[in-house]
């Protein structure tokens, strides 16, 4: 509820604060006395559009600030969105106009857009007469106030839970089929390319050793020549030196044997002749391995292509091929995959979407039930609102598509908007379009005494509820909004003494002349000055004993 509303150099009041009760908040006052200005002003504050000449003459700029009490779970959730403070229960928005240039908007004194502000406003206020923020001209709302006529919210967020998830796994269906698609393309080459590193068979360390074979090759010439000369200067059977050096081994043996001193040097030498004997034997072996066939070396450069080429097309080296033919073999795996995974997900998308269409058909049948409720309700309260022959249904419709397919949306599968006729005759036709100010104010304080109880936005605002009735309509209309002030704070402007009289909270609104400036004030009215001024809206005497005894006679009869 709104606790507080401070005003600062706007049109007539120069600086003024106004509280406010929880119930029903009556604003009286003579015709210009400033009671649209409190209304202006509040609009502001909620995020209405700012008009430069609403600044008081001779200021620069002009403040609003309002100071609530969060009670609403939606207002809770809206500042828990926007990382503000809840703490205390309390919530202070203040909007300054400025002359030469943009305003400034603060809510819990951190800076907003007017967008924001206006969205926050949307539900904390309902203004309804001749300001903004009026619901009942939002189509969107006949839904949700149709919904809670019939206690079908629940019923409505499961068709949006169900319509949520009907959206992700479509989503998903469509994310793994651009998926399929891309790599459907990409079939037949990540099939041979797998097909190609697989049949190439690399071996780690291959490309090396056929390259450490192929120089082999190419300086076998002269690896030839040079094996053949040390075979001519090492073994016995071409003469070479292991004959003579035989020869001193045993004379190196007999000197060991004849001297002991002489020993070691006799090992040191059987030592190198051995080693000596084994190298040339290898090297007699030589001749055998640089021994190779032109095929041999053919089909080794052959093999060293095929491993050039691979490397060439999918990877700097092995591992790099390797780790490309892996990814070739997961994404055909991928691809196998997704097509039964696909048929499964169809699967699921199209019970979802069976199960919300049922869903969604039980809703709209419960909601045609709960319209023709509400009809009957809202007729009933109209008639005592002095509007007997007015006419209120509630149009429901299925949503259809440019191809007249039925279609089902977040909130389910109907259209529902407000009819209204005012007069016996006339047609029905869009509330929005055929209502007046002082109509809409009562089509919605009968909606709200229909749906009495059961939330919605916290504070009602009514202005010139009261156009063109009489007392004793009026007497209903305060009845009624006593009783709606039981579940929502009201602020109303009448000029009805027969509506004023059910105020919990009565505020006069006042114009004074002060050092040659008009100023309007606002102060609350108790005990006889409120009598003082329900007899002057009873017959301009706020004075006179009739108008005064009256005055009191109604309060008393207000109050039992």
């Amino acid at each position: 509820m709104i606790e507080e509303l401070h005003i600062r150099n706007l049109a007539l009041i120069e600086e003024k604060t106004v509280q406010f009760k929880k119930g029903l908040n009556i604003l009286t006052g003579e015709t210009g006395a400033g009671k649209s200005v409190l209304i202006g002003a509040l609009g502001l504050v909620l995020g209405g559009k700012a008009d430069n000449s609403f600044i008081r003459t001779g200021c620069d700029e002009g403040e609003v600030t309002a100071l609530f009490s969060i009670e609403s779970s939606d207002v809770r959730d809206w500042l828990k969105e926007h990382d503000l403070d809840t703490e205390d229960g309390t919530l202070i928005l203040r909007r300054k106009v400025r002359a030469g240039g943009r305003g400034a908007v603060y809510i819990q004194s951190r800076p907003f857009t007017m967008a924001e502000l206006n969205e926050l406003g949307s539900l904390l206020v309902d203004v309804h007469g001749q300001h903004d923020h009026q619901s009942l001209f939002h189509i969107d709302q006949h839904r949700r106030f149709l919904d809670q006529s019939g206690h079908l919210e629940q019923t409505n967020r499961e068709v949006q839970y169900l319509f949520g998830s009907l959206k992700e796994k479509t989503e998903e269906i469509a994310g793994v089929r651009k998926a399929l698609e891309d790599i459907e393309k990409e079939r037949e080459f990540l099939s041979f390319a797998a097909s190609e590193i697989e049949d190439a068979d690399l071996k780690e360390g291959e490309e090396e050793e056929i390259r450490a074979s192929l120089r082999r090759m190419e300086q076998a010439e002269d690896l030839y020549s040079t094996v053949d000369t040390l075979l001519s200067l090492l073994p016995e059977s071409r003469g070479g030196v292991m004959g003579p050096l035989r020869q001193a081994l045993n004379f190196f043996g007999k000197l060991g044997d004849m001297d002991p001193a002489s020993r070691e040097l006799s090992d040191r030498f059987s030592n190198a002749f051995y080693e000596l004997e084994d190298i040339s034997d290898s090297v007699s072996s030589l001749n055998d391995e640089l021994s190779f066939s032109p095929e041999e070396k053919e089909a080794l450069e052959d093999r060293l292509a095929v491993i050039k080429k691979i490397c060439r097309k999918y990877g700097s080296d092995l591992d790099e091929v390797q780790a490309y033919g892996n990814e070739c073999r997961s994404k055909l795996e991928q691809l196998d995959n997704s097509s039964g995974n696909l048929e499964r997900l169809n699967a699921e998308r199209d019970e979802l979407e069976k199960t919300l269409i049922d869903k969604a058909v039980a809703l709209s049948d419960e909601r045609k039930k709960a319209g023709r409720a509400l009809e009957e309700k809202v007729a009933e309260v109209l008639r005592s609102l002095g509007m007997p022959s007015a006419h209120f249904s509630v149009g429901i419709t299925q949503k259809t598509g440019s191809q007249g397919q039925a279609l089902c949306g977040l909130n389910g599968i109907d259209r529902v908007e407000f009819l209204f006729s005012a007069n016996r005759g006339e047609p029905l036709k869009a509330l929005r379009e055929v209502a007046s100010g002082g109509e809409i104010s009562r089509v919605m304080l009968a909606i709200k005494s229909a749906l009495a109880g059961g939330g919605g936005i916290p504070v009602l605002v009514f202005d010139e509820i009261d156009a063109g009735i009489g007392g004793e309509i009026g007497s209903a209309i305060g009845k009624h909004m006593k009783k709606l002030a039981s579940f929502h704070q009201i602020l109303c402007i009448t000029h009805l003494a027969s509506i004023a009289v059910y105020a919990d909270n009565h505020i006069k609104v006042e114009k004074n002349e002060q050092e040659d400036r008009t100023l309007t004030d606002l102060f609350a009215l108790e005990g006889s000055r409120k009598v003082s001024e329900i007899a002057r809206m009873l017959s301009g005497d706020s004075e006179g004993d009739a108008s005064l005894s009256h005055a009191e006679e109604l309060l008393k009869s207000a109050s039992v």
